[in-house]
């Protein structure tokens, strides 16, 4: 067996780092990077609007509900709103993976909406419900696990 001098060691260790560095970069830039949302910007100098329909919520003495039992999605608004003026729509959003968001408009009976959420992935979800009441905007967010 041929002994390996302290000079090729270092060649060959040299050569060892450099091919683990480029296959890492490889693997990490082929990775799936799920951003927030897409106009990040635009949403971050929306953000006080936002602000602004989530205390207009807050000011009913008789908050919206939401429930989920893992079968069903019950959103259930205030006897004191007429839910045929109210139109918007449900977002559910997967952080975790955006292609699985899912939005849905407001469609109340009775001042209930019934979602079936059978075809939903299990795992975390957060439902951001926008809507409009009398010209004005409103905003609830809840979380739920499936």
């Amino acid at each position: 067996m041929k002994k390996i001098s302290w000079g090729t060691g270092i060649v060959i260790a040299i050569i060892i780092f450099v091919v683990f560095t480029l296959a890492t970069t490889v693997y990490l830039m082929n990775q799936k990077v799920d951003l927030v949302t897409e106009d990040y910007y635009k949403k971050g100098l929306e953000y006080q609007k936002q602000i602004d329909s989530e205390e207009r919520t807050n000011q009913y003495s008789d908050q919206i509900s939401i429930q989920s039992d893992g079968q069903f999605v019950l959103i259930d608004f205030p006897e004191s709103i007429q839910s045929n003026q109210v139109s918007g729509e449900i977002l559910f959003y997967r952080p975790s993976d955006s292609e699985l968001d899912i939005k849905i408009p407001i469609n109340l009976s009775n001042q209930k909406q019934i979602i079936p959420v059978s075809s939903l992935k299990k795992g975390f979800w957060r439902i951001k419900l926008n809507w409009s009441y009398k010209d004005k905007n409103y905003y609830k967010e809840s979380v739920i696990n499936l």
